[in-house]
């Protein structure tokens, strides 16, 4: 499968390595094309998934970058979260409780299917997690159903269990998870964390 990346950072480098490793083709965008490195617009047209992993800060300059008309009838996978960094703390969330990030990008591409997808965990465990007790549960959120087949089928191959919480909505939730986290990585000095979800 074709899959366009948006943001070359940390994240985007981590997605594509999954998506390269289980043999898809992959374009990575960025706001300055180079060696390996194609624009935002060259990925988004390139991909029949498209992956937003940039800042939140650059994230809708990013998607006008990369032409919404490219997104169409597309399955778009977002993993931003909407952090505001503070100098002296962890991030906080932008928005909360009456909109999220996820609700944003998915009105920024009203042509789009949005999949809320890998945003509750840390770049080093998005492929391949590997934990003593099984793999990690990934929450996913979105409006469309067949979207979030294509999503949950590349999070099995990633070695995630997942469980679809519902509509786009749900990235009101999700997103918090993220600073969860960042808090609980921060207090303990172990980032090697992830969830899952027990059940008996």
């Amino acid at each position: 499968m074709k899959i366009g990346l948006i943001g070359s950072g940390d994240v985007g480098q981590a997605l594509a390595h999954g998506f390269t490793s289980e043999g898809h083709d992959v374009k990575i965008g960025t706001r300055s094309p180079r060696e390996n490195l194609v624009s935002y617009s060259d990925a988004s047209s390139f991909g029949e998934i498209v992956v937003i992993a940039t800042p939140w800060s650059g994230t809708k300059a990013a998607i006008d970058a990369a032409v919404a008309g490219n997104f169409k009838d597309k399955t778009v996978i977002d993993v931003t979260n909407p952090l505001v960094m503070r100098e002296n703390g962890p991030p906080e969330l932008a928005l909360g409780h009456t909109d999220s990030g996820g609700e944003q990008v998915q009105r920024w591409l009203p042509g789009a299917h949005v999949i809320k997808a890998f945003n509750i965990v840390g770049n080093a465990f998005m492929y391949k997690p590997e934990f003593p007790h099984g793999p990690p549960t990934m929450f996913i959120a979105g409006n469309e159903g067949d979207a979030k087949v294509a999503v949950t089928r590349i999070l099995t191959s990633f070695g995630w269990e997942t469980i679809d919480i519902g509509g786009i909505e749900g990235a009101r939730l999700l997103e918090p998870m993220c600073i969860l986290w960042v808090l609980t990585g921060v207090r303990s000095g172990n980032w090697n964390q992830a969830f899952r979800m027990l059940r008996k």
